[in-house]
């Protein structure tokens, strides 16, 4: 067995964890998580704390403790504080609107894009006026998974993705799309 690593989660008050056939359970005042562990590590809770030791040494089972890691750590904190991202449409004519449990997106196709939503994730639309950019609509998708939270994201991205001649589209609230100068006439004397 190889010696550990990484440093230990630690488990706050307010979580509960368990381990039981290789699965990973998180129990939070926000929800209940839980995730397969992979058979190269083994997980340990000992003291309020989570241990995430090789099963043998070598390489894939080194990168598979730092991933196990990472996944546990994200988990206590989606159960405690949930993780969210923001998106930005913008366009002349572009805006969203909840309808039931699916995200309408309208970004100047003949029919509006749907994304449907899963029951873990909420999702709140805002639209700021401004006079140089036009409209923007602000979407944040909030949920206690990272990775859920993280794949809807992309997935409503990828609907139009920005475009950076017109500077029209939608990304990530952090995201910076340098403007590009498109094709000019060559004047000749």
């Amino acid at each position: 067995m190889a010696k550990q690593r990484f440093s230990p989660v630690a488990i706050p008050d307010k979580v509960k964890v368990s381990l039981s056939d290789h699965v990973f359970k998180v129990q939070g005042p926000l929800g209940n998580l839980e995730m397969n562990v992979n058979s190269k590590v083994i997980v340990e809770i000992k003291d309020n704390e989570i241990l995430i030791i090789n099963r043998e040494n070598s390489k894939d089972s080194s990168s598979q403790q730092g991933t196990t890691r990472s996944l546990i750590r994200n988990m206590v904190t989606g159960v405690i504080k949930e993780f969210e991202k923001t998106l930005i449409i913008q366009g002349t004519g572009y805006r969203a609107q909840l309808g039931g449990s699916n995200l309408q997106l309208f970004l100047g196709f003949s029919k509006p894009k749907t994304v449907i939503m899963p029951k873990q994730i909420k999702c709140e639309i805002k639209v700021v006026k401004s006079a140089e950019k036009g409209d923007l609509t602000y979407i944040t998708i909030k949920g206690i998974s990272k990775q859920l939270v993280g794949d809807v994201a992309a997935e409503i991205r990828k609907t139009r993705k920005p475009d950076p001649y017109k500077h029209k589209g939608v990304r990530y609230a952090k995201e910076f799309i340098r403007k590009k100068v498109g094709k000019r006439a060559i004047v000749q004397t």
